[in-house]
């Protein structure tokens, strides 16, 4: 019969080969899977912008961990600073760097110049500048959104507004977040201060790649804010578009208008990784609230900040970062409240709710089950030790004004869709057909889309290995893959259980809010059969993130009284994170790496200048943009242009094979098609010309009648370009226009 010493040491044995072989499996096989065994990447690591690109981010985190290591003045200059900006300045992203910690520091600035209004005492730790950052954002929402409801809200106008406000940011009398959070990593012991400097490397190296790595979303509508969101003065002017993504809630990307149309992708995109920090800072929260072991929480931080389905859209004019980051903050004050039940923590959890559901659709259930599950919980009785997770009691006029704030911007934000498309939101299935259901009606010519199917089951197992070990099965997926060391700590989690191992720490009350965005995660990765297999990796971030924290928490909290598993497993960490960061780097926006190496320093910030005539030489239509750029305003154009290129035509472009999903009848005939162009006010019309060198875009048969009508006509200009033809109707007089579109469509 074993002796405790000796069961205890064979447990500990087990537990640590299931460590090492799990996590050698989970990285193995997706690793071949994604290379030799059939996936797409073996032509991206060749490429010179990847291994080079690496080998440029690795050698700038190597010198940024010795000069943290050392914590020495001359170190941290010669070593950290000096080798960031060059690398910056050597891909241009400097000056987008700075602008966007200017107005990431006035937003905070003004949630602390609401706590010195409120004679409240000085910021101590990073709960408060997540707090200052819940309410500085509602409130530079209700200023912008205010100016625009007045027409006064151009871009230009909302950088004026931006700057008028850093007036009293400045004047909150708090350092700034970066000079915080450089000042803690300093104060850390070496552990920290090396896992600190690991994360700074990937966060610059993120801000890098988003100069190469613009995703198709991103150049759809996230990058085109002054041609399809606010070109004139107001966020509320009707647009005459028809896809629903512009008509999805717009408070991120409103909040990027003031730094939208400088020529820069990395500025828009670049705040994406700022709010990559906060929400890291939201999971260290998370992770103290649920017991993870101290030793844990920065290796598991590493595993969190290199997830492909999160890092890939760090860098993204998307709002993913922005909706995970609100998501997470509620279930914080959600376990706050209770813990405490204190009614502040449930104004600041509805806060953030309010802003979630206005940034992200697909955080809509989300937070809705949290919020169900939050009030459900509270009919148990009150834990005898409640605890704190998020540090001292807030101030009850602070989180009144908080959630103020972010129900007006919410309230703005639910405005714009209602007006411009009849309906509170245009989405997701369930409340659009219950607006539909209240009597509510889709004005044109905003259009709708089937958002999910009815999940066959049989389908279910092979989708989940996919998802975990083949994502190069999946489409959108294995540019956004979503991970599987969560089930890597899960699996250990239970094992440790199974075998006696007790948590250390106890949680005092169970997470009710993250277990419930899992849950809720959960039915809908398998509940629902989307339109691309698999779905978007992104959508499940508000379930993946809860999910690692949890296992990590259950995992090491039971490890931790078997030491040698517990190093090991601490120890798989950084591989995961490793393997995840080099996924990240060679597949976002299917696009390898960096740049090749050089000595080029004068590179342009202003990217998107040179990548906008680079595509539109390609596609032969560089005389077409610049008949357009000359148009006055914002010309509304349609037609068929192929997808890597229409979306870079200065101009407020959709194209017929989108319209057509959206709103079929527009594009079934060719008396739907003028009535489209007429109501909508369309005065330009691109088609390829048949003899182009490449396979043309579809062009629907009704759409082709008509431009042949129109071709035709007295009065209609044509710019006949390398590869495409425009049709210009902005000369002919209200009479012509009349003749040649509305009584044809009677």
């Amino acid at each position: 019969m074993l002796t405790t010493d000796a069961a205890d040491s064979r447990t500990s044995l087990l537990l640590t080969v299931l460590a090492i072989a799990g996590a050698a499996a989970f990285i193995g096989i997706t690793g071949w899977q994604l290379t030799w065994g059939g996936g797409p990447f073996l032509w991206h690591i060749s490429q010179p912008s990847s291994w080079q690109g690496a080998l440029e981010v690795g050698g700038l985190g190597v010198l940024i961990v010795a000069g943290v290591l050392l914590n020495r003045r001359w170190a941290l200059l010669v070593l950290v600073v000096l080798p960031a900006l060059l690398v910056l300045r050597r891909h241009g992203t400097d000056i987008p760097l700075v602008l966007d910690l200017i107005q990431f520091e006035i937003v905070i600035g003004l949630g602390m110049a609401l706590r010195r209004l409120l004679r409240l005492p000085a910021a101590t730790g990073s709960a408060d500048y997540l707090l200052a950052f819940l309410g500085g954002f509602a409130l530079w929402s209700v200023a912008a959104w205010t100016v625009s409801a007045l027409d006064l809200g151009s871009i230009k106008a909302l950088r004026w507004l931006t700057l008028l406000l850093a007036l009293p940011a400045v004047f909150g009398g708090q350092r700034p977040l970066t000079v915080f959070l450089w000042q803690r990593l300093r104060a850390q012991p070496a552990a920290g201060r090396f896992w600190g400097a690991v994360l700074l490397a990937w966060l610059l190296s993120l801000f890098v790649r988003g100069r190469y790595a613009i995703g198709y979303d991103s150049l759809w509508y996230g990058l085109r804010a002054e041609f399809v969101l606010a070109p004139g003065d107001s966020l509320f002017e009707p647009l005459g578009l028809v896809s629903p993504v512009y008509y999805f809630p717009k408070i991120y990307e409103a909040f990027l208008l003031p730094l939208s149309g400088l020529g820069s992708n990395s500025v828009v995109g670049g705040m994406s990784v700022l709010l990559l920090v906060l929400l890291l800072l939201t999971c260290r929260q998370l992770m103290r609230a649920v017991a993870v072991p101290e030793r844990a929480q920065l290796p598991l931080l590493a595993v969190i900040a290199t997830l492909p389905a999160l890092a890939n859209f760090a860098f993204d004019a998307k709002p993913e970062v922005f909706a995970t980051l609100l998501v997470m903050l509620s279930a914080l004050f959600g376990i706050d409240w209770l813990r405490t039940r204190r009614w502040p923590a449930l104004a600041l959890m509805a806060a953030a709710v309010a802003l979630a559901c206005s940034a992200k659709m697909a955080a809509i259930p989300f937070a809705g089950v949290l919020v169900l599950a939050t009030l459900a919980a509270a009919l148990r009785p009150r834990p005898a030790t409640p605890g704190l997770a998020t540090g001292p009691a807030v101030d009850a006029r602070l989180a009144a004004a908080t959630l103020a704030l972010a129900l007006a911007a919410a309230v703005f934000v639910l405005a714009r869709t209602w007006l411009l498309t009849g309906l509170p939101t245009i989405g997701p299935d369930p409340l659009f057909k219950l607006w539909l259901a209240l009597g509510f009606e889709l004005r044109e010519p905003a259009g709708t889309l089937n958002w999910t199917q009815a999940q066959d089951w049989r389908e279910v197992p092979p989708l989940v290995l996919d998802w975990l070990l083949r994502p190069q099965r999946l489409p959108h997926i294995v540019v956004s893959w979503t991970g599987n060391v969560w089930l890597w700590l899960a699996v250990l989690a239970l094992a440790a259980a199974a075998l006696g191992r007790q948590r250390v720490a106890a949680v005092p009350q169970r997470p009710w809010p993250l277990l419930a965005l899992v849950a809720i995660g959960l039915v809908l990765a398998v509940g629902n059969r989307y339109l691309v297999r698999g779905g978007d990796g992104n959508y499940f971030l508000y379930a993946l993130l809860p999910a690692i924290i949890l296992a990590g928490g259950a995992a090491f909290g039971r490890l931790a009284t078997a030491p040698r598993a517990f190093a090991v497993a601490l120890a798989c960490l950084p591989a995961f994170a490793l393997f995840q960061a080099g996924y990240s780097f060679i597949s976002g926006a299917w696009t390898p790496g960096t740049r090749a190496f050089d000595l080029n320093l004068d590179t342009s910030w202003r990217d998107m200048r040179r990548s906008r005539a680079g595509q539109l030489e390609w596609a032969g239509l560089i005389r077409i943009s610049g008949h357009l750029r000359e148009a006055d305003g914002v010309p509304r154009v349609t037609g068929a242009v192929e997808e890597s290129a229409m979306n870079w035509l200065p101009a407020r472009f959709e194209d017929v094979g989108t319209i057509s999903y959206s709103r079929p009848d527009y594009i079934r005939s060719a008396d739907g098609f003028r009535r489209f162009l007429d109501t909508q006010g369309i005065d330009y019309l691109i088609l390829p010309r048949p003899d182009i060198d490449r396979q043309p875009p579809r062009v629907p048969p009704a759409v082709a009648q008509v431009a042949a009508d129109l071709a035709q006509a007295p009065g209609v200009q044509r710019i006949v370009d390398r590869r495409y033809e425009l049709l210009d109707l902005s000369g002919l007089d209200a009479a012509a226009r009349d003749r040649l579109l509305r009584v044809t469509a009677r």
